[in-house]
């Protein structure tokens, strides 16, 4: 028998790994979860047992009054852009009518609707080592509802509001009472990046917004426009303020010519640079030799740079900031909610794979995508995810392989629940020849470019020669060499067969995260892993027995770095070669 005292954990200030490890030895450890329903002047504190959290001398009574559900978070699918939000289910206990006066007819009621809920998890009695592993508010739809015996909420987590949209403003006749109706309720455009570069083969790719085309004088219906003169065009490329615009880059486009327009015909540039005019019908005759007549359905191309972020605009064409701004200025975040390695990969320099403040991006958008969405796949191009952290953060996990490294943290036998291993491979994320689209041009509404076929011909070949194709899409990059670095580095993941472990830990893992690289040193029937590494992907919070649900990628086959063990039949990872197709 261990000679180690079991009455540590009762005297434990503080919840760190060593204490977790005490325990285990000892097979007993006092983790608890509680709940904090938030109705603005009170607070309905609950959990599965009667008991007093003790906070800075004061302690909080929480009332057995409910079952709390395994609570999970997730990475979500791999080149899936998809973020997994946290939906809790609470019911509870009111046969003895304890919960009536926060009810409809009671003396102390407010709608439940939209109030804060917190689970948080801890030692017993010890409020300082609590940490929360759900943060959400309850939902507009059928968030709290009761029977005669319970009450029931449901609460999604801190970012459920970043269900938002972009863009979110659209043009109208009461804003422009001139524009035609094929413009009423067009989304006013959303500009981010450089587009005065690289946009060949077009010239220009900004489309702009005629707002005064209605106009009997500038469409030349008025009877008497061949007497009193035609009135010039007003453009709109969008409301906010734009830090450039080219007047000596506006381009009229018909059928598939685009025609320069003088910059003498362009006038009255406003100082936000998102409005100009086009003088129609002058001396200077630059359409076919021939004063130009505006006709409907015209469209003027520009070139213009989008929102400036950071100093003097430094950031703008950055990847990561741009995703960061999308979701401060249409999700509703501020600067806390983000964790600092956000700025950590906004300004990496090294490698040049992986240098993502020397990478340009640029964003058009004319019509409403979901805002965590369209971050998600800004990061997902270079080879970045986002998260909820155990520290209620928005976190981004890396897959470069320069930033992978194993903690010291392991996984033994006896830390999985018997039965629960259960490995299978990664069939979503199993490719070895990859092509890269990218430039997306609103012009075309397409990607202007495309890379060479990049292959793994160690992994086609090691499947019967077998080549598994697939095209990813990069519609914010423009710069080739870029692009291919990143499609390389994905085949590099992709071809190594990687392979997926589900299982469920006890509470000794319960201070893990999402994106942790954790050894697994096991053996269980015909599976033996003896110190491999593996990430973590998906994690959850049960709180019978305070076990662990958790879902891994296997890296076994992915060695990582120069150090990484190197096991027989190893085709991917980090010193895979990756060859042009011919």
């Amino acid at each position: 028998m261990s000679g180690a005292d079991r009455r540590k954990y009762l005297t434990a200030t503080t919840l760190d790994q060593a204490l977790l490890d005490w325990s285990q030895e000892n097979l007993e450890c006092r983790l608890e979860i509680v709940c904090d329903i938030d109705l603005g002047d009170t607070v309905i504190r609950i959990s599965d047992r009667n008991k007093y959290v003790v906070t800075d001398g004061t302690g909080k009574f929480y009332e057995a009054r409910t079952n709390i559900p395994v609570i999970s978070r997730t990475l979500g699918d791999w080149l899936v852009p998809e973020i997994q939000f946290s939906t809790l289910q609470l019911e509870l206990s009111n046969v003895d009518g304890a919960y009536n006066a926060y009810l409809p007819g009671g003396s102390a009621y407010s709608p439940w609707i939209n109030k804060d809920v917190t689970v948080k998890l801890g030692l017993g009695e010890i409020g300082s080592t609590y940490f929360p592993i759900f943060q959400g508010r309850i939902t507009d739809v059928g968030g709290m509802k009761r029977s005669v015996k319970s009450v029931t909420v449901i609460a999604r987590d801190i970012f459920d509001r970043l269900t938002g949209e972009f863009p979110n403003q659209v043009i109208t006749s009461d804003a422009f009472p001139e524009l035609e109706n094929q413009y009423e309720g067009k989304y006013i455009p959303v500009i981010y990046g450089d587009w005065t570069t690289g946009l060949g083969p077009d010239p220009a790719a900004i489309p702009v917004i005629p707002v005064n085309s209605n106009n009997p004088y500038v469409n030349g219906t008025a009877e008497d426009v061949d007497v009193i003169g035609r009135t010039d065009v007003d453009m709109l490329i969008t409301t906010a303020t734009l830090p450039y615009f080219d007047p000596t880059n506006v381009y009229l486009k018909s059928g598939d010519y685009f025609y320069l327009v003088p910059s003498s015909e362009i006038y009255d540039v406003s100082p936000d640079n998102n409005r100009f005019k086009v003088r129609q019908d002058t001396t200077v005759l630059w359409k076919d030799n021939e004063a130009y007549t505006f006709s409907s359905g015209d469209q003027f191309y520009v070139r213009v740079k989008g929102k400036p972020l950071g100093t003097a605009g430094a950031q703008s064409d950055n990847i990561v900031a741009q995703a960061k701004d999308i979701l401060k200025t249409y999700g509703g975040l501020t600067d806390s909610d983000f964790h600092a390695n956000w700025d950590t990969y906004q300004n990496k320099a090294t490698p040049a794979q992986s240098a993502i403040s020397t990478f340009k991006s640029r964003i058009y958008e004319d019509d409403p995508k979901s805002a965590i969405q369209y971050a998600l796949s800004l990061l997902e191009q270079v080879r970045l995810e986002a998260f909820i952290s155990r520290d209620q953060k928005l976190k981004i996990n890396s897959l470069h392989f320069e930033d992978w490294a194993p903690q010291t943290y392991t996984v033994k036998n006896w830390d999985i629940e018997q039965g629960s291993f259960k490995p299978s491979m990664d069939e979503r994320n199993n490719f070895n020849r990859a092509r890269g689209l990218f430039d997306y041009h609103p012009v075309r509404r397409e990607n202007a470019q495309q890379t060479l076929v990049f292959k793994n011909q160690a992994a086609i070949t090691q499947i019967g020669d077998k080549a598994i194709s697939k095209q990813i899409t990069f519609p914010n990059l423009y710069e080739p060499t870029v692009v291919a670095n990143q499609v390389k580095e994905i085949l590099k993941i992709a071809s190594s067969s990687l392979e997926i472990g589900e299982f469920t830990t006890t509470w000794r893992s319960a201070l893990r995260d999402l994106g942790d690289i954790i050894k697994l040193d096991i053996s269980i029937g015909s599976v033996v892993y003896e110190n491999v590494p593996a990430m973590i992907r998906e994690i959850g919070y049960d709180p019978v027995g305070l076990k662990l649900p958790m879902k891994v990628w296997v890296l076994q086959m992915v060695p990582f770095n120069s150090s990484s063990t190197v096991y027989s039949g190893a085709v991917g990872g980090y010193n895979a070669t990756i060859s042009e197709e011919t």
